[in-house]
């Protein structure tokens, strides 16, 4: 029975939805559509063989950068160039993923208010939430040195995710909140009026 690896679990997730804009860049930088397909192929086998995959942020941006630098090789070792190919590469660039401003000082609010939700915990479970989920210490070693069953550990950190949920939910609520309509006081249709 085959086994699944991480990898070839990213790579389906998040490397194999991009082919379709691949193969469109390749069309863009390639003479011919066999080209475009080794092309995108070639970068496929190479995202699939890098050890560094859990550390690519955007692999579509990443493929991209990897695809023109790898046609420009192709173009370097060819013995008739082109010269078409090189006004494309200058109007090829990948998109820019950098944040805006708004999108950085909508981050730092979040964070602050994570930041508060934690400060508001009771001790007991900021300590655990803090050594579990900040710190990333593992369970028995935290419950050990607290002096507590990892049964009470486990309800302490779940109380502290709960209330941090719980802290953060009016913010959700705030930027996706759709009114609901007060029914409390209609009377339902069909129903009788109390005498």
């Amino acid at each position: 029975m085959p086994v699944v690896r991480p990898i070839d679990r990213w790579f389906v997730e998040e490397v194999l939805p991009h082919e379709r804009d691949l193969l469109d860049a390749a069309y863009r930088l390639c003479r011919g559509t066999d080209e475009a397909r080794d092309l995108v192929q070639d970068v496929l086998a190479r995202m699939l063989a890098t050890e560094a995959w859990g550390a690519i942020v955007n692999p579509r941006t990443y493929m991209l950068r990897m695809m023109r630098n790898l046609a420009i090789d192709r173009l370097r070792r060819a013995k008739i160039i082109d010269f078409r190919h090189f006004v494309e590469f200058e109007n090829f660039d990948a998109p820019d993923d950098t944040p805006d401003q708004h999108r950085i000082a909508e981050d730092r609010q979040q964070l602050d208010d994570l930041a508060h939700a934690i400060r508001a915990l009771p001790d007991k479970c900021r300590t655990v939430f803090e050594r579990c989920r900040v710190d990333g210490q593992s369970p028995r070693r935290i419950a050990d040195e607290l002096g507590v069953s990892l049964s009470t550990l486990e309800k302490r950190l779940a109380r502290a995710i709960y209330l941090v949920t719980h802290a953060l939910e009016p913010r959700r609520r705030d930027t996706y909140e759709v009114p609901e309509p007060d029914i409390g006081h209609r009377r339902l249709a069909g129903s009788r009026k109390p005498h």
